[in-house]
C-alpha cells in the first residue's frame, strides 16, 4: 500500500457502529445512544484521507459495495462488489418506482445540548458519468424527532444541495451538468491520470464536501438514519465519506470574562455555569437571564 493513497480500515474497533459514532464520527454537545449497524461488515470502516484528493482528512465510510474497493487509483470504470442484501424503504420512497439493494444503514439516537446540530460528508459513486439520469443510487441523512417550528421530522433529508429548500444531493441532482459547483469529475477508470494517480480515490465522481444541518430542541432526543444503497441492481458502488468529530452541537464555550459589559452567553440546557466578579469592596451585582 502507497503512502499516497487514501487508508481504509475495517479491522476491529473501526467495524463497530458504536466506537465508529461515539470516538470518530461525534463531538461536542452529542450524547449517542442505541448505536446500530445493518448490512455486509464490508460495507462499514474508517477512513484516513490526508493523501488523497477527497477533501476530507478522515471519518467513518459507508458503501453500497466493500469499502476496500475506495483505494485509487481510479483504474476502473466500473468497481463493485455485490453482497445481494435488502435495500432500505426509506430510500426505496425516495426513488420510487426504482428499488434499493445493498443498503448500509448507520443509526443512533442522540440528545444535542444546543439548538443546532451539523455535520460534513461526501458523496461519491461509480455510476458517474456514465450512468447520470439511468439509475440513482441513493443515500440519505435521515432525521426524526421534534421540530422546533412545531410538530416532528419523519425522517427528514439533510443531505439537501446548499441553497435550496429540499433539493436532495444525488447521481441526478449534482454532476457535470446538474449543480457542477459541487460535483468533481475523478475520470472514468481509463483517463490519465486518475488511471494511475494513487492519490485519487476509486470513485469516478464525488460531491465536493457538504455540510448537513438541522434545528433541533435542546435536550430533546432524536434518532439519525444515515444510509446508502444501490438502485435497481447490486452493481456499481457508491459510498458515503463522514468526517471525523464534525457530528456536532455548539457547546457551551466561555471566552468572555464577564465585565461591566458582558456579552450575553448561550448556556446549553442541563449544564451548570459559575458567575464569578470583583468589583471592590461595597459592590453589589445582578444576574439575569435574556428574559428576566
Amino acid at each position: 500500500l502507497l503512502k499516497s493513497q487514501i487508508v481504509i480500515d475495517n479491522t476491529a474497533p473501526y467495524n463497530s457502529a458504536t466506537y465508529l459514532i461515539n470516538n470518530i464520527l461525534i463531538s461536542g454537545g452529542i450524547t449517542p445512544t442505541n448505536h446500530s449497524f445493518t448490512g455486509d461488515p464490508m460495507q462499514i470502516g474508517f477512513f484516513n484521507g490526508v493523501n488523497s484528493n477527497l477533501g476530507i482528512d478522515s471519518g467513518i465510510v459507508l458503501s453500497s459495495g466493500n469499502v476496500l474497493d475506495v483505494v485509487g487509483p481510479n483504474a476502473s470504470p466500473s468497481t463493485s462488489t455485490d453482497f445481494f442484501l435488502p435495500g432500505d424503504p426509506t430510500l426505496d420512497a425516495i426513488i420510487a418506482p426504482d428499488p434499493t439493494n445493498d443498503a448500509a444503514v448507520l443509526e443512533f439516537d442522540f440528545i444535542p445540548t444546543s439548538d443546532t446540530i451539523s455535520f460534513k460528508y461526501v458523496f461519491g459513486s461509480e455510476e458517474y458519468l456514465e450512468y447520470v439520469n439511468l439509475f440513482n443510487d441513493a443515500f440519505g441523512f435521515f432525521l426524526s424527532g421534534p421540530n422546533p417550528a412545531g410538530g416532528n421530522y419523519v425522517e427528514e433529508n439533510l443531505a439537501i444541495i446548499p441553497g435550496t429548500v429540499n433539493t436532495p444531493v444525488s447521481i441526478f441532482n449534482v454532476n457535470n451538468v446538474s449543480n457542477s459547483a459541487y460535483y468533481i469529475d475523478n475520470g472514468d477508470g481509463f483517463t490519465a491520470p486518475q488511471n494511475t494517480d494513487p492519490t485519487v480515490i476509486q470513485f469516478d465522481g464525488f460531491t465536493t464536501p457538504l455540510t448537513a444541518t438541522a434545528n433541533v430542541n435542546c435536550g430533546d432526543t432524536y434518532h439519525i438514519k444515515i444510509v446508502v444503497a444501490d438502485a435497481v441492481d447490486w452493481v456499481w458502488d457508491s459510498g458515503i465519506f463522514l468526517e471525523a468529530g464534525s457530528f456536532y452541537s455548539p457547546p457551551l464555550s466561555v471566552i468572555d470574562d464577564l465585565a461591566i459589559d458582558s456579552l450575553v452567553m448561550q448556556i446549553p440546557c442541563n449544564s451548570t455555569i459559575t458567575l464569578s466578579a470583583d468589583g471592590g469592596v461595597g459592590a453589589t451585582y445582578e444576574w439575569y437571564d435574556s428574559t428576566a
